[in-house]
């Protein structure tokens, strides 16, 4: 029985791996082939990947004599960066690879294929290898022929973005295959949840909070465009960014992934993908091990059953912990740059009986940060303009509950005024000039009671201070004027320039990146351990009892049957 079993398990092979895998990738790849130019639907998104080839000849004409070659290459860039890496590759890949899959589940032409002497997994290899020889190198001609087309007309400049862009389109295609190859086997209908994947999360609910952009794949494969390959030589960017534009845009505010990040991420999403869909191919399901050390062949063959899921989660575990924690350090840098504006006007513009807000009395404006024990800060303010000479601005760093008492105190003046502002006819008469004396007495109280405070005494003078914590606790930086020249003005307005740095520690994100990655490294720990013990004879084992006790439930049926026959022969009543 064992070597039955061990030929249906192991399936003898009529030929070798080399030859049988050569086979099957010669068929794939003509299948493809025929596909990517013969089948109707697919020219549909092979025009969409050579339509951005036209815009370099059609801007050309319209703005030839007009805009310099510098903006001509960064409309080129913008093209490509948005475009090109936002929708067109996500969708000619989501539909390519999609269907590899798709059309054999469809005309069950797969369960053949399943059948043969060929491991499952090596289906999913052979599949991915021969989309990898065909579509990477299709995006990236095309990709080659959009810098062409603006070469022609503006001079073959910036080549190292066609460079750049070209090695992203090659990457791009192969993370983006390996994950609709997946989704192709995960639906019956994949087209509808690739569109909605490309247009509705990777491209529009991506641009509404950071947080889902981080976790969409198109951050990762911009992170790599705007990757600063030379970052230690000064004005030296990455090749695809011009000042303003899209990619410009991206690296400053988009807070990219560094290159150990993007490159785990990158690799972590083809290597589940292909897990996935193995486990799909061969029909694993994750179900509730309901008294499973019960069952024939015990936790044994429950971890047989979910091991490619066992593999997926350690290797997704263990790398975002790893990016999570050890990959960002136990510190992080913090860099933000704040403008804010501060104006006063004497018409007290806020609906009568209800408190004002910051913003409606205009004397200060405030940011807020958390700290830990140990974090350091560094602010540079700078005041960019006044309206009025004589005047004082204070950048001030005060505790959270402190400055909020102030602003309460502030309140009340301003609602005061408010009630006498009205009730002369709309007249400020003299409580404007009163309202500037009390309000400057509070504020030059709360500049003495900040932990740090300078003067902004001049027009871009920057004047900086340090900030170390010795707890936990939440501070303000606020901009506050402190008094200002009423007989000059009723108004008065200014901007000042917050250019913040330091060092923040994360011990929270730090430590739970560590238990992912320990988790990671059990979960793996577990699937290594299924593969090392679980054998054929188990499962022989586990067949054998499971007969023994089919055939025990049936020999105790027939016995019951044969004992009522018996009893129905002696309790009969004689035959008269």
């Amino acid at each position: 029985m064992e070597e039955i079993y061990s030929k249906l398990t192991q399936y003898e092979k009529k030929s070798n791996w080399s030859s049988r895998f050569s086979s099957i990738y010669r068929l794939y790849l003509a299948k493809l082939w025929a596909v990517l130019v013969k089948d109707k639907k697919t020219w549909i998104f092979n025009t969409l990947m050579i339509l951005p080839v036209i815009t370099g000849p059609i801007i050309a004409l319209f703005t030839r004599d007009s805009i310099p070659y510098y903006d001509f290459f960064s409309i080129y860039s913008d093209i490509m960066f948005v475009g090109y890496f936002g929708l067109i590759i996500p969708l000619f890949t989501m539909y390519i690879a999609s269907m590899m899959f798709n059309d054999e589940l469809n005309d069950r032409t797969l369960t053949y294929l399943t059948t043969r002497p060929i491991h499952r997994f090596e289906l999913i290899v052979v599949k991915y290898l021969s989309f990898l020889t065909i579509v990477p190198i299709f995006t990236a001609l095309t990709t080659g022929l959009v810098y062409l087309s603006f070469g022609i007309f503006g001079g073959f400049r910036y080549w190292q973005a066609a460079l750049w862009y070209f090695l992203a389109a090659i990457i791009a295609s192969i993370v983006y295959g390996a994950f609709f190859m997946f989704i192709g086997l995960l639906f019956k209908n994949p087209l509808w949840f690739g569109l909605f994947f490309v247009f509705i999360w990777e491209f529009v609910l991506a641009s509404f909070s950071q947080t889902l952009n981080s976790i969409t794949i198109a951050y990762y494969i911009k992170s790599l465009i705007v990757y600063d390959i030379h970052p230690d030589v000064p004005f030296e960017e990455s090749p695809v960014i011009f000042t303003g534009n899209q990619a410009d845009t991206f690296s400053f505010l988009g807070n990219p992934a560094n290159a150990l990040t993007f490159s785990l991420v990158l690799t972590v999403i083809v290597i589940v993908s292909l897990t996935l869909a193995w486990s799909r191919l061969q029909g694993d399901k994750f179900k509730v091990p309901y008294k499973a050390g019960r069952r024939p062949g015990g936790w044994k063959y429950y971890l047989k059953e979910i091991r490619s899921f066992l593999i997926t989660f350690g290797i997704m575990f263990i790398t975002i912990g790893l990016i999570i924690g050890p990959v960002n350090g136990i510190t992080k840098s913090v860099r933000k740059n704040i403008n804010t504006s501060l104006s006063v006007s004497d018409y007290p513009d806020w609906d009568r009986g209800v408190s004002p807000n910051l913003n409606d009395m205009g004397f200060a404006s405030k940011n807020s940060f958390t700290f830990s024990k140990g974090d350091t800060l560094s602010v540079r303010s700078t005041k960019n303009h006044a309206s009025i000479l004589t005047h004082q601005i204070y950048s001030i760093f005060i505790e959270k509950e402190i400055f909020d008492d102030f602003v309460i105190e502030t309140q009340e003046l301003w609602s005061d005024y408010q009630k006498n502002y009205f009730n002369a006819g709309g007249y400020e008469g003299s409580y404007f000039p009163n309202l500037i004396m009390n309000f400057s007495i509070l504020a030059n109280n709360i500049v003495n009671k900040a932990e740090r405070n300078v003067l902004l005494n001049n027009i871009s003078t920057p004047q900086t201070f340090d900030f170390t914590s010795t707890q936990r606790g939440t501070y303000y930086i606020v901009a506050i004027v402190t008094d200002f020249n009423t007989t000059a003005s009723f108004n008065f307005n200014a901007q000042v320039n917050f250019d913040i740095s330091g060092e923040a520690h994360r011990t929270t994100g730090y430590t739970f990146g560590w238990i992912l990655f320990g988790s990671g490294l059990v979960i793996g720990g577990i699937s290594i351990y299924s593969l090392a013990t679980y054998s054929s004879a188990d499962e022989i084992k586990r067949y054998e009892e499971q007969l023994k006790i089919v055939s025990s439930k049936v020999e105790e049926s027939q016995n019951f049957a044969e004992d009522n026959e018996e009893q129905l022969e002696k309790e009969a009543p004689p035959i008269k």
